[in-house]
Formats: C-alpha cells, structure tokens, sequence
C-alpha cells in the first residue's frame, strides 16, 4: 500500500474515532439525568413554572425515555406543538445514533486492516498522522466555541433551521412546558460542558499519543 493510500486510511480511522467520540460525549450530557437536576436546582426552575420538583424530574425522565422508543410523552404537561416538535428531534436522535455506531464500526474495521497491512509499523504509522487530524479538530471545535459564544441566539437558530424543516421548534413559553423546562440558559450550560468535555478529551488524546509516539519511535528505528 502506497503512502498516500497508508495516510487515507488512517486519517479515516482518525476521524471515524473523533467523530464517534464527539457524538458519545454529546449522548452522555443530553441524557445526563443530574445535569438536568442540577440546572433546575440552581435556577431554582420548578416553582417558576408552576410544578413541583418531583414532578419536573418525573418529566424530564418521561422526555428522555421518549427520545430513546421507551416511552410516549406525557401529553397532560407537553402540548401537541411540543410532541410533534419532539418527533421530529426523536428522529435527528436516532440518525445521530445511528451514525455514531457507523463510525465505531468504521474505526473498528479500519484499526483492524492498519494492523493486518503494516503489522509492527501501524502504531508508528498511526501516532505519526494522529497528531495532525487530531489538531485539526480541535481547531474546529475552539473555532465552533468562539461561534456560539460571540451569539449564542443567533447559533441556535442556525441550528434548528438547519437541522429542520419546519418552524414547530419555535416554542413560546406561554404555551409549551417544554420551553420552560429548557429555556435558552440550560442549551448554552449544556453546550459549554459538552465542548469542555470534547476539548479535555481531545488533550487527554494528544497527551497519550504523544506517550506512544515516543515509544514506537523507538521501536521502528
């Protein structure tokens, strides 16, 4: 295998493990249960909306078992636009799942053939590309953090209208619990931990790649 092909392939292994990774930290934090009762705790959300604390957990839980086919949405606290608005987010789930898997199977396969083509060369000829795509990244995600918090608003309108094509995400607080639940300020502290945990990740990567780096440079040599 020629070297352009060698560095195709492991920069499709590189990105098909960022990816997958992005898209894990992003499912852990959205169905993060205590990230949701610690946000309602602090903005002391419950009593603003007139329910009670149990409740709106009871609630919270009902919406996540939604998105994940365990569950119907409660439909004496969500109204009808907030259900169909979350059929249609049901659906970006289950792609964005299913993507996810794709490209652990992806990584999984192409890990796999690295080893078998080069054998006591694929960690050397990985840790040496490694770095490049994984900065690269990270230069995407630092970027991406500037955007949203230069104009939170305006990032998450792009978003929706980009994501869907209807206007049911547009929720008004006097009619959808849903609002309430997760005003704007739980998106931005949602959004903000998830790119801290993608960034730490990433540096925790280039920390251990660098270790192996070293280590299989000696043993190519």
């Amino acid at each position: 295998m020629n070297k352009y092909l060698r560095q195709t392939l492991i920069v499709i292994q590189n990105f098909s493990l960022f990816i997958s990774a992005i898209l894990g930290i992003i499912f852990y934090n959205c169905f993060n249960l205590n990230f949701y009762k610690n946000f309602y705790l602090r903005e002391n959300l419950a009593p603003s909306i007139n329910t009670t604390d149990d409740e709106l957990i009871n609630n919270t839980t009902n919406l996540l078992e939604y998105l994940t086919n365990k569950a119907e949405l409660n439909t004496t606290w969500f109204s009808e636009k907030d259900i169909l608005h979350m059929k249609d987010v049901r659906v970006l789930y289950n792609v964005s799942f299913n993507l996810m898997i794709f490209f652990i199977i992806i990584f999984i396969l192409s890990t796999i053939l690295i080893a078998l083509v080069y054998k006591n060369y694929a960690m050397f000829y990985i840790t040496k590309t490694f770095n490049k795509t994984l900065l690269a990244f990270i230069l995407l995600v630092i970027v991406l953090a500037g955007i949203i918090s230069y104009n939170f608003t305006s990032f998450w309108i792009k978003f929706h209208q980009l994501l869907f094509t209807n206007d049911l995400w547009l929720l008004s607080p006097e009619e959808s619990n849903l609002i309430k639940m997760v005003p704007e300020q739980f998106f931005i502290s949602l959004i903000t931990t998830i790119i801290l945990h993608i960034l730490i990740l990433f540096v925790s990567f280039l920390v251990v790649n660098n270790i192996f780096k070293k280590k299989f440079k000696i043993i190519s040599t």
